[in-house]
């Protein structure tokens, strides 16, 4: 939004308008590109202009401002959409924390939490899918025992939804999950999917203001702005024709003057 305004403002105009309308506030940082991108888009359809930006204080991550006066309506969006999703350890980051040389048993366990956590982030990237949790039960296998083990792996997998109707089926999710743990059949799966009461806001609340749009909590504000910053401008334009009328009469005056002052031949008056 402040970019759509700078070509249009400039000096005391622009410096009016920020102090009036008060600077943004993040709402959500370190955000990779497809969160930040739905974000924005959550946002909008939720009534609260928003925009993405650099996060300085994390290299090639993005954030999220608002105007102050939408930061409590846009955090109300994200929360209810879960943004940004709650980190979950894929595989790679489960097996490099721990110790130096670690045990069997916890390097079972941190290899059942990364599988889980690949698969959580596998279903967050179907859209309409605002969170995803997976739980696997593994057995532990004795490399040693030459019988075959009667405890098998199971799963549970719990999604929450936009709208009423599943963003995919549970037959997929079982068989997604299944793929992922060696020996898992689908039918030991077990899939629950909630719908997400709470819609979220009609865009109509957003406003039109001139190019802009905005939410209506922020037009009253950007209007009053905008009133200031052409009072400011005119206040301007008075001054300048005021200096230049009085230096055109001083002009004319000079002028006269000199013509009173010199004779039909030029020459001064005795």
């Amino acid at each position: 939004m402040g970019r759509a305004l700078r070509p249009a403002l400039s000096g005391p105009s622009l410096l009016a308008l920020v102090s009036l309308c008060g600077c943004s506030v993040p709402v959500a940082a370190n955000l990779d590109e497809p969160n930040a991108n739905q974000a924005v888009s959550l946002l909008d359809q939720g009534g609260v202009a928003a925009d993405k930006e650099r996060d300085p204080e994390h290299e090639g991550r993005y954030r999220i401002s608002v105007l102050k006066a939408d930061a409590a309506a846009a955090i109300g969006v994200l929360a209810r959409e879960n943004l940004p999703p709650e980190a979950s350890p894929g595989v790679l980051e489960a097996l490099g924390a721990g110790g130096v040389v670690p045990s069997r048993l916890a390097e079972q366990a941190r290899l059942t939490v990364g599988v889980a956590g690949d698969l959580e982030h596998s279903l967050r990237t179907l859209d309409g899918v605002l969170s995803a949790r997976v739980h696997l039960a593994i057995p532990e296998k004795d490399s040693l025992a030459t019988d075959v083990p009667t405890d098998r792996p199971s799963a549970s997998v719990l999604i929450r939804h936009r709208g009423a109707t599943p963003p995919i089926a549970a037959g997929e999710v079982k068989r997604l999950v299944a793929g992922a743990v060696p020996n898992l059949a689908p039918e030991f799966v077990n899939v629950v999917m909630t719908p997400s009461l709470t819609a979220p806001a009609s865009a109509s609340t957003l406003s039109r203001l001139g190019p802009l749009t905005v939410s209506r909590g922020s037009s009253a504000l950007l209007r009053l702005s905008a009133l200031v910053v052409v009072g400011v401008n005119l206040s301007l334009l008075g001054v300048i024709y005021f200096l230049w009328a009085r230096l055109r009469r001083l002009e004319l005056t000079q002028m006269e003057s000199k013509a009173v002052g010199t004779g039909p031949s030029g020459r001064p008056h005795k």
